[in-house]
């Protein structure tokens, strides 16, 4: 039994397999953020972006930056604004 062995439990031949199966196939823990259009650094409104469709993201995203608030105080606002007007 080498070290390996002893460390893992795992053989060496199983090492190799999972070593060159996770470098030829990509691993992806959730969703591909960079394919919903969300750029590094930017990750923090992913989970309220992951929600929405791209138009309503897209609008939000572009309020945000016209007010310079967050997306979350455009939302708030304009559900503010829909229980001003009793809708």
């Amino acid at each position: 039994m080498t070290e390996v062995e002893k460390e893992t439990g795992i053989t060496d031949a199983e090492c190799e397999y999972w070593d060159e199966y996770y470098t030829k196939n990509t691993f992806e823990l959730g969703p591909n953020l960079l394919k919903q259009g969300i750029k590094p650094g930017f990750a923090h409104n992913a989970v309220l972006l992951n929600e929405l469709d791209r138009d309503a993201a897209e609008y939000l995203r572009t309020q945000a930056q016209k007010f310079h608030k967050s997306q979350t105080a455009v939302i708030n606002d304009l559900i503010h604004e829909k229980l001003a007007v009793g809708a």
